[in-house]
């Protein structure tokens, strides 16, 4: 096996390593036997940060690690144990919401959290995550509020009946919690600021489902789950491993993908660059194998190697610091037609976030000031002294 990203430090040359798929014990075990007492105590917490920390305690307890000795094995997995207790809580509710939602009739998806555990990890416990997302119709909006209301649970913003209207239709997302469990309520996949034209309308014509604990969840189809990471990550500029990790995972965990038709749904949205950007991401650190068609069209497009070194410098070296302009200018570099980059531009900086309306809730009709109240908080906050 090749080292992972050689121009990596030693110590995330080690996380990737033990955090791939099919590790490669010898390699694995010659890397951390050149890491210090203080390193080994940082690769734990480095993973943490990075939210492999699961993946990471699972293979430094193969007998096959002779590089670490048993006490420390056992420190790491007594700290992973309480992972595994949140995970297991936060499926447990999972079922019980989806269940919930099924007797009164409501359709609904769930996506990523112990979902994209279970597909792509293969386990509940080995992906880290802090809320459950779930895709609804936005009919049900209302039912739904009501029903978790009823169950115990809160919104994280109580909003007034004159702006309810605006809120839904300028918001995709809205959360509510109940003791440590956060479940996020979206209405659209993605919000309007992503400039993408993706409506939720396409998702329920075919979907795909996963079996937790022996229930059958219903989940987006393979394509638009991948898709949807590859966004995800690439509005995050993949600041963290777990979400290279994912695609990584995903691709892994299908023996049938139709590439061209992938490739094709990606370029309709006009995100055909975002995924091949995740998919580089995937080969380089995770060397992820892909077939030549994926990599003809990757080698088509200069921008993607661009950005893969503008990826791993601004997030895994000390060569640069993401500041609020470059990460925009990137995430411009990320869109591949010039009428989505406008429209980035000009959602970017005048379509209403959650933010603005927990700054302030306008009355219907004076919903119309929004565009002018979003630049004045971004200029706030981004050249506040």
């Amino acid at each position: 096996m090749k080292p992972p990203v050689s121009e990596l430090s030693p110590l995330y040359q080690t996380m990737i390593a033990a955090t791939r798929q099919d590790v490669d014990h010898t390699v694995l075990n010659r890397l951390l036997l050149t890491l210090s007492d203080d390193e080994l105590a940082h690769l734990s917490q480095l993973a943490q940060r990075h939210a492999l920390y699961a993946v990471l305690v699972q293979t430094l307890q193969s007998p096959k690690i002779t590089a670490i000795e048993t006490g420390r094995k056992r420190d790491l997995k007594a700290k992973a144990f309480h992972l595994l207790q949140y995970n297991i809580a936060m499926s447990a509710e999972l079922l019980r919401i989806m269940a919930l939602f099924d007797t009164h009739k409501i359709r609904a998806l769930a996506f990523k959290g112990p979902v994209l555990s279970q597909f792509a990890y293969g386990d509940i416990s080995l992906r880290q995550y802090g809320d459950l997302d779930i895709l609804i119709e936005k009919e049900s909006l209302t039912k739904v509020i009501t029903l978790m209301r009823e169950h115990g649970y809160d919104l994280e913003i109580e909003l007034s009946k004159e702006s309810l209207d605006t809120f839904y239709s300028c918001v995709n997302v809205i959360g509510l919690h109940k003791g440590p469990i956060r479940i996020e309520i979206h209405w659209e996949l993605l919000s309007a600021n992503y400039a993408i034209d993706w409506k939720s309308t396409t998702l329920w014509k075919q979907h795909g489902s996963v079996s937790i604990n022996h229930r059958s969840i219903p989940t987006l189809a393979f394509d638009d789950h991948l898709i949807y990471l590859a966004i995800h990550g690439s509005k995050h500029m993949f600041e963290r491993l777990e979400w290279i990790s994912d695609i990584d995972r995903v691709i892994r965990s299908q023996h049938d993908i139709n590439w061209r038709r992938l490739s094709a749904k990606a370029e309709a949205l006009g995100v055909k660059r975002m995924l091949l950007l995740s998919l580089a991401l995937a080969q380089r650190f995770f060397q992820l194998e892909l077939p030549l068609s994926v990599h003809q069209e990757i080698d088509k497009d200069p921008m993607i190697i661009l950005l893969v070194r503008k990826v791993i410098r601004l997030h895994y070296t000390d060569q640069d610091k993401s500041d609020t302009w470059r990460t925009f200018f990137i995430l411009w570099q990320m869109r591949e037609r010039a009428s989505d980059r406008l429209s980035f531009l000009y959602k970017a900086l005048f379509s209403p976030k959650f933010d603005d309306f927990k700054f302030i809730q306008l009355p219907k009709r004076l919903a119309f000031l929004y565009p002018i109240i979003r630049p004045y908080r971004l200029v706030m906050k981004n050249f506040r002294a």
